[in-house]
């Protein structure tokens, strides 16, 4: 966008924005400047070159690009284009930080685990060999259980397997995708936040569509592509349905049941005083930070708890061999 408020032609600023260090967008930039030389517009260009899955520019930013093209700002439409990637970005960015230190915590424990049922607890079922009588209750479980991961272990990796290439497979019936993305949004804790970052993104792109122009029935048939849960998506192609016949929009999101009432509070709001937009981007700052907040919060109850949790797992492991341990060695004094 800076390349186009400087006056540069449109195929010069594209390769001059895609010639970043490392940048992985240089061979499409390449591309797509090729077919704005031969006459094309950029949404066009953008149609015929970007064809990876998932693609690079999703609809979205393709549609605020034509509208932009047709009213003459695409400058300007730029510009808005990079903030709202950005920012999106931005959210994503910080709440997947937020999970890094538990999965990496969850992830040696894991490893933990698997060294001392592996390694450790075998060298100690020689030491008692014959003796199960006098090891206690715990040990013989401990050493029971380990037993039987590494024998049947395989079996729990093939289930394992199996049910993930199930869900795979079952993730392409509309019902099955339906009622999995109702369930998630369920779930406590991690629900609310799923459901604020769905909502913030479809705020987000609903706002920044109006702005470039798209009608509000188009903009929430493509709000409706990138909300990435199926129960949303449903919900705004029914919602744009409704638009279209001429209901508002405050009717149309809260006949679906899908939407809170502080959204349809202030999408009417924005209805009557004429700025949806406005309201919209508003919208998306609430959520945006309520999401954020909800992780942070999640986070620092989650730690403790999973320090915890690993710490009594692994006192219990150490403690039953420990107090075996102690058993032989008082059996050899006597």
């Amino acid at each position: 966008s800076c390349c186009r408020l400087l006056g540069l032609p449109l195929a010069e600023a594209v390769r001059l924005a895609a010639a970043v260090p490392g940048g992985a967008m240089t061979g499409l930039a390449e591309e797509l400047c090729a077919e704005i030389r031969t006459g094309a517009s950029l949404s066009v260009a953008m149609e015929r070159c970007d064809t990876s899955q998932p693609p690079v520019f999703n609809m979205v930013f393709r549609a605020m690009t034509q509208a932009a093209e047709t009213s003459g700002a695409l400058p300007e439409s730029l510009r808005r284009l990079a903030e709202y990637t950005g920012r999106a970005a931005q959210l994503s960015q910080s709440v997947r930080s937020a999970l890094i230190y538990p999965a990496l915590l969850l992830g040696a424990a894991f490893v933990s685990l698997l060294v001392l049922i592996v390694v450790v607890i075998p060298r100690f079922e020689a030491l008692f060999a014959g003796m199960e009588q006098d090891i206690p209750l715990v040990t013989r479980l401990i050493i029971g259980g380990a037993g039987l991961l590494r024998s049947y272990g395989w079996m729990v990796l093939a289930a394992g397997l199996a049910g993930f290439f199930y869900w795979r497979r079952q993730r392409r019936n509309p019902d099955f995708r339906l009622a999995q993305d109702a369930y998630l949004l369920r779930l406590p804790q991690i629900g609310p936040i799923m459901e604020k970052i769905i909502l913030e993104r479809v705020a987000r792109s609903l706002s920044e569509l109006l702005n470039n122009g798209v009608s509000l029935p188009e903009a929430l048939r493509l709000s409706s592509a990138i909300a990435e849960n199926h129960l949303y998506k449903t919900a705004l192609r029914r919602a744009a349905d409704r638009v279209r016949e001429g209901e508002s929009l405050h009717d149309a999101l809260a006949e679906t049941g899908a939407f809170p009432e502080l959204m349809l509070q202030l999408v009417r709001v924005g209805q009557e005083s004429s700025g949806l937009a406005a309201m919209l981007a508003h919208l998306t700052d609430i959520y945006a930070l309520d999401a954020e907040a909800a992780a942070r919060r999640l986070i620092t109850l989650l730690e403790p708890a999973l320090v915890i949790l690993i710490g009594v797992v692994m006192a219990v492991i150490i403690l039953g061999m420990m107090s075996a341990i102690t058993g032989v060695n008082d059996l050899v004094i006597r």
